[in-house]
């Protein structure tokens, strides 16, 4: 029996590959089946006929793709091969309706990429003039790509050993394609009842139809993307802020949880470290948050209000703001960018560094400074939680924390070269890389294209976490012995 760690010793097969994406087209096409019902009703021709087109053609690409017989598993490359060309595919894919309704390509290309990402950037202005069906689409967009990363992130990209960690459920089988399926099977179901928990909360607190859904397809998927500019500014009622907050809360916990609270009861909620430290770091930057903000004018209320709002989204990966986020003061932004670039739970649609990789970090810190208090043949073994640990997780840890520091620093160099303040092109650098779509106020129609092109770079790195792109782009995935199909 071949070990799962050398299979990344076979070059893909391009025929599975093919298989394989032609029923990720059908997917895709069934998920444009709703917005073209949205666009039906919203009497929008020339979209729909570009969502019509979208359909016909990618269910004749399955058809075609769908000839291709296989009857092997799925190697662990392959998988992330197919996880890099959806999330590549898919946005240049659905710029074609905002190309059709006048919007420049790049910046078409910005937003889809921003929202299958679930990031929510936007280098659009007059978000309030535009068409329902633009802003279904982009929500509708979030709520797909959130839910599509989820399924990868625990079925397709981690490792297998990293089971040990909870990350992963107890009985998730070894068949990739099989644990894809279970997992997207709990998944679908956690994730429809959040948002719909979402949207009748909304509805009953007094907000319309229209922003409970998009709203609330927004903030499950931790996406952010608002109907207005103003985001939370902009609503008439604090109470669905926190309804949209609390959505968000939901969307950045380790989905599968959901299912083990299902089977076992609250003890996994308890017992869970990620929850713990996602409640101290929200807790602890809302203080500091609302000190700053005190310092600078506001009152103790006002201050609060806007702090606990603005570190819950940061911290979450939503970026939905009740604030400006350039006219905050400079210790607020450091506080937003450590938020934002940790992140949720691993398994949650969130972003950043993720939580769980912070504990195995601070348990890697504990665990040195231990070892320099015992006698130098005494073996201790690293433990996260009851958990034991094994050195490949932790060393996958550190070495994905190093890659979004790296990502951050080399994107970074080019904002500044171009004259932006520092601490603000950092901001908008961490909140590309981290999904998460606050702004300063750089990501807009007039920045230069090439800085447009790295924010988009930024955001498929900091989805996929860099690990599949090393994949797909390393020639040894491509080049070499293949299995037979």
């Amino acid at each position: 029996m071949t070990m799962p760690g050398r299979e990344m010793f076979f070059a893909v097969r391009p025929r599975l590959i093919g298989h394989f994406l032609g029923q990720f087209f059908l997917i895709i096409a069934g998920l444009n089946v709703v917005t073209l019902g949205v666009a039906l009703f919203t009497a929008s021709w020339q979209i729909s006929l570009s969502y019509l087109l979208i359909i016909i053609a990618l269910v004749l690409a399955w058809l075609g793709l769908r000839r291709i017989s296989v009857s092997v598993r799925i190697q662990r490359n392959e998988t992330m091969v197919l996880v890099a060309l959806v999330f590549l595919v898919v946005p240049f894919i659905m710029t074609i309706p905002l190309v059709v309704a006048g919007t420049p390509f790049m910046d078409a290309l910005f937003e889809t990429i921003s929202a299958v990402t679930t990031t929510g950037l936007s280098t659009l202005p007059g978000l309030e003039g535009q068409p329902l069906i633009f802003s279904f689409s982009r929500a509708w967009m979030q709520w797909y790509g959130g839910l599509g990363i989820v399924v990868f992130s625990l079925a397709l990209v981690i490792r297998p050993g990293q089971s040990a960690l909870g990350l992963a459920g107890p009985d998730e089988p070894d068949d990739l394609v099989g644990g894809t399926r279970a997992h997207a099977r709990r998944v679908l179901k956690v994730y429809s009842l959040i948002t719909l928990a979402g949207i009748i909360l909304w509805l009953l607190l007094g907000g319309s139809m229209r922003n409970a859904v998009l709203y609330t397809l927004s903030a499950v998927s931790t996406g952010g993307f608002a109907p207005t500019s103003g985001s939370f500014a902009d609503l008439t009622h604090v109470r669905l802020a926190w309804v949209a907050t609390l959505t968000t809360l939901a969307g950045a916990l380790p989905l599968v949880l959901y299912h083990q609270v299902w089977r076992e009861g609250l003890r996994p909620l308890l017992e869970n470290l990620e929850i713990r430290l996602l409640l101290m770091l929200v807790f602890s930057f809302t203080a500091l948050m609302s000190l700053a903000l005190w310092s600078h004018g506001y009152t103790w209320s006002a201050a609060f209000h806007h702090a606990s709002l603005m570190v819950c989204s940061a911290q979450t990966t939503a970026g939905f703001s009740s604030l400006d986020a350039g006219s905050l003061d400079n210790a607020s932004k450091l506080l937003l960018i450590f938020s934002m670039g940790i992140g949720g739970g691993v398994g949650s649609t969130a972003g950043g560094v993720k939580l769980l990789r912070l504990l195995v970090l601070i348990g890697l810190i504990r665990h040195f400074v231990r070892t320099m208090c015992v006698p130098p043949n005494t073996v201790i073994r690293q433990k996260l939680g009851k958990r034991f640990i094994e050195p490949d997780e932790v060393r996958d840890a550190l070495m994905l924390i190093l890659l979004f520091v790296g990502v951050i620093v080399l994107s970074w160099l080019p904002f500044v070269a171009y004259g932006y303040a520092p601490l603000d092109a950092l901001f908008e650098v961490v909140s590309a890389t981290a999904t998460v779509g606050m702004s300063t106020g750089i990501a807009t129609q007039q920045l230069p294209v090439v800085l447009k092109s790295v924010l988009c770079v930024d955001m498929f790195l900091g989805r996929l976490e860099c690990v599949a792109w090393l994949v797909f782009f390393y020639h040894r995935t491509w080049i070499g012995r293949k299995r037979d199909i």
